[in-house]
């Protein structure tokens, strides 16, 4: 700047501001959003407590504290199905802002976090803290912002530019195609999955190491420093001082372990949010609805209590619930027919190639999930009803088919069996494995677990062995990276002594692969043994 002067400092509000711009393209225009705001700057009141020159009130400052703020960009449309632009202003998306909740389904979300209030928690202060200074707030991207329309237009353009011989309602269908296609890629909760990885992996995972560093360079300096020179009593201190080191190494080790896990964790619910499990809700006539809330605590049906007595000879009413039970068995068919339709996770990318063993597991976990849901809703009050009422009315057609053609009983068996096998397979651990040793240990555990398959009725050998294939994969993926992470990129294996890359390089890896050896050849005796035992 001219002159030498300082820079002007930003206020919190400015802070604020300027990150909604910068990440949204949005500004928080509505009097409830400004009012969170402001509640959230204030330290956990609104504002009003405050004495003139923006000092709080300490008798009133027995609100709870505010520690965050989330501001988004809301996926709203008005009747029109038109995108809602109210209270926007030229040039800036209409976002919203609370201190207590967040809307998952968002076209771009952010976080501020009031370091204020851990600063006089820690401190013995006020529960209720301030924000006086910008440098005080922290500003997190939870969701990046996305742009539906830009992206239609993209189809729209990709399409007419690959020309073909797409026309009326082929270029229809194709537009519609691409735009469900790209829906289901950042579609809500993936893109904020995909944040949340990439802050774990790339930031959080980078900076406890970097915490380990230091520890590791304080306790190497610490035994340099020591030696024949250290009295006893120094001595003795100094094993403690150790002690204390390697314990909050362990702390430090264990959290990283933790932030992986944590990683997969979150790459494993967004890949469901993309999942092909649909979500079963049963429709019930809303007359059903209203008379089932009569059903007595003891759910016995009276018909005439429940002033259906009527209805039963009412052919019209009749056929439109019977139509409504004849929805419902196609409904709940599109999740029965997977277990038996549904094949190996493919590698039609680079992402679903690496992860095909931890989308299998997901996979069968989340369908037995889906089909206790499934259960759950033909167990409502008004469900029961509505198939008690066909039956009064002798309407067996549809009551016989939701018995006998959903497939129910046979998917949940078979999925209850598969999940039970799959569960306990030890690949979250491989996926987070930090060091050698932890890939060497997780392999282990996984050819340990692979004989169970003989407890299991319906997972098949075939698809066992794709199983094993697909961990393969993550092994190898997690050997490569963890060799990249100790040594950037083989740019500091070829400064390494050959003692040294021996140590930290080849007995390692080397032992992996002799240990993976050995199993795999155990493996195969057992896949041939239980192959000729099915013939």
């Amino acid at each position: 700047m001219a002159g030498g002067a300082a820079a002007r400092p930003i206020s919190p509000e400015g802070y604020i501001q300027g990150a909604c711009e910068l990440h949204l393209q949005a500004r928080v225009l509505s009097v409830a959003g400004k009012a969170a705001i402001s509640k959230f700057l204030a330290g956990g009141d609104d504002g009003s407590n405050q004495r003139d020159g923006g000092e709080s009130n300490a008798d009133d400052s027995n609100a709870a504290p505010i520690p965050r703020l989330f501001v988004w960009v809301p996926r709203t449309a008005s009747a029109d199905g038109s995108a809602s632009d109210v209270g926007s202003e030229e040039g800036w998306a209409a976002a919203l802002a609370s201190t207590e909740t967040l809307d998952g389904n968002n076209a771009g979300a952010i976080a501020f976090i009031n370091t204020a209030v851990t600063t006089a928690s820690s401190a013995g202060g006020a529960s209720s803290a301030q924000v006086r200074t910008a440098s005080q707030l922290q500003c997190m991207t939870i969701c990046p912002r996305i742009y539906e329309e830009e992206k239609e237009e993209g189809d729209k353009e990709k399409i007419e530019a690959g020309g073909g011989g797409d026309t009326g309602a082929d270029a229809e269908a194709s537009v519609a195609a691409a735009a469900a296609a790209a829906a289901s890629s950042s579609g809500p909760g993936s893109a904020t999955f995909l944040s949340l990885q990439m802050y774990a992996r790339h930031c959080f995972v980078p900076a406890v190491q970097a915490i380990e560093a230091i520890e590791d360079e304080e306790k190497k300096d610490s035994y340099e420093k020591g030696g024949s020179e250290v009295a006893i009593d120094d001595a003795v201190a100094a094993s403690h001082g150790r002690h204390s080191a390697k314990k909050k190494s362990r702390v430090l080790e264990g959290l990283e372990d933790k932030i992986r896990e944590l990683d997969v964790a979150l790459g494993q619910c967004r890949r469901s949010t993309l999942g092909q499990i649909p979500h079963v809700v049963l429709s019930v006539h809303p007359t059903v609805i209203a008379a089932a809330a009569k059903i007595p605590p003891s759910g016995k049906i009276d018909m005439a209590e429940l002033g259906l007595a009527e209805k039963i000879d009412d052919d019209a009413f009749l056929n439109e619930v019977q139509a409504g039970v004849s929805l419902w068995i196609g409904q709940i068919r599109k999740v029965t027919m997977l277990p038996a339709t549904t094949p190996f996770p493919s590698g039609s990318d680079e992402e679903t190639e690496v992860n095909a063993d931890l989308e299998e597991v997901s996979f069968w976990t989340e369908l037995e999930v889906a089909l206790k849901h499934i259960r759950g809703e033909l167990s409502k009050p008004e469900v029961v009803l509505t198939l008690a009422m066909l039956k009064e009315a002798k309407r067996f057609l549809a009551t016989i088919a939701l018995e006998n053609n959903s497939g129910l009983d046979a998917a949940e068996a078979h999925t209850t069996d598969v999940a039970n096998y799959l569960k306990s397979y030890p690949i979250e651990p491989l996926a987070a494995a930090r060091d050698m040793g932890k890939v060497g240990t997780s392999m282990d555990s996984i050819f340990e677990h692979i004989p169970r398959i003989r407890q299991s009725r319906f997972y098949d050998l075939e698809r066992c062995a794709r199983l094993l294939e697909a961990t393969t994969l993550t092994l190898r993926q997690r050997m490569e990276a963890i060799l990249r992470d100790q040594n950037k990129a083989n740019a500091i294996v070829l400064e390494l002594s050959f003692e040294q890359y021996e140590k930290d390089v080849r007995f390692p890896t080397q032992d992996i692969f002799v240990r993976f050896e050995d199993s795999f050849d155990t493996f195969k005796e057992f896949l041939l043994e239980q192959g000729r035992r099915k013939r």
